[in-house]
């Protein structure tokens, strides 16, 4: 079952879908101010060079991270370099 609901995912268009929607939603979360969990657990934050960081900023730069090279794989011309070795 699993494999007829994520086929898509690994055709160019899937992972182009995939990729994008990890990055804004990543954005999302970096730039918004924090929440509570789920609604019912603490707003846990701690300081990084002088600025209150939460969880939710920390999943957020995580999921752009993950978004923006998964884009960059699927999507982007890459350079592939071929050596020969001789002898």
């Amino acid at each position: 079952m699993m494999n007829k609901i994520c086929d898509w995912t690994k055709t160019d268009t899937g992972s182009m879908i995939c990729s994008i929607t990890a990055t804004i939603g990543g954005l999302h979360l970096l730039l918004t101010p924090s929440q509570s969990l789920l609604n019912f657990l603490p707003n846990l934050s701690f300081s990084v060079m002088g600025r209150q960081v939460g969880v939710q900023q920390v999943l957020g730069a995580v999921l752009t991270i993950c978004g923006v090279c998964a884009l960059g794989v699927c999507c982007m011309p890459s350079k592939t370099v071929v050596v020969e070795i001789t002898e």
